[in-house]
């Protein structure tokens, strides 16, 4: 079950044929160094979480699905404990609203609880602060398909395209067809997104 809540976030991820495109780009390596660090001496769930989200921002599949995959078969009370986290995440921000990391870490955080509301706020605000980042576009586009807003879902992934052409978000955009009912483009678009297929069934 609670593989389930990251899988979609994981598909849209890339395995290094797309480079993601955010200008906090050499603030996510720092984090990922810290992390690792801290990862070396320890084993700290909060560590683990935060290095995914930063690998997931520079759309690096394998670690993330690694990451995200430890935490849901080895931590006991994982979405317990990514509730304690939100409300750590929810006190930093108050005093520094614009966090790029921080709006980072609590619209994953609220996906995988299930929240998609509040994660759908702070993708738009991670979008405001980051408008060239294309998986902060599809991150929110999955967002708003949970939230069954599929108009906004296809706005969001043909923005996405339009920044930079990748298979993960045709196939993304051909899945919110497919739930449209739209089966022609869908298939347009799930064929131009056969990659992203291929890692998903893998």
């Amino acid at each position: 079950m609670k593989k389930l809540a990251c899988c979609l976030i994981i598909l849209i991820l890339s395995q290094g044929l797309v480079i993601a495109q955010t200008k906090y780009e050499t603030e996510w390596q720092d984090i990922i160094t810290e992390r690792d660090k801290i990862l070396g001496q320890e084993d700290d769930l909060k560590a683990k979480y935060e290095l995914a989200v930063a690998y997931a921002n520079l759309g690096e599949i394998e670690k993330v699905n690694d990451i995200f995959d430890y935490l849901d078969e080895e931590v006991e009370d994982y979405e317990e404990k990514i509730e304690e986290m939100i409300e750590d995440y929810q006190v930093k921000l108050a005093s520094n609203p614009d966090h790029i990391e921080l709006l980072n870490y609590l619209a994953f955080a609220y996906y995988i609880n299930r929240d998609y509301q509040e994660a759908e706020d702070k993708f738009e605000r991670v979008i405001e602060l980051d408008p060239k980042n294309i998986w902060s576009y599809n991150y929110l586009a999955v967002v708003n398909y949970k939230l069954e807003d599929y108009d906004r879902a296809e706005e969001n992934l043909k923005y996405s395209l339009e920044l930079e052409k990748n298979p993960y978000t045709h196939f993304l955009l051909g899945a919110n067809y497919h739930k449209q009912r739209n089966y022609f483009r869908a298939v347009y678009h799930i064929s131009r997104g056969r990659r992203a297929v291929s890692i998903f069934l893998n």
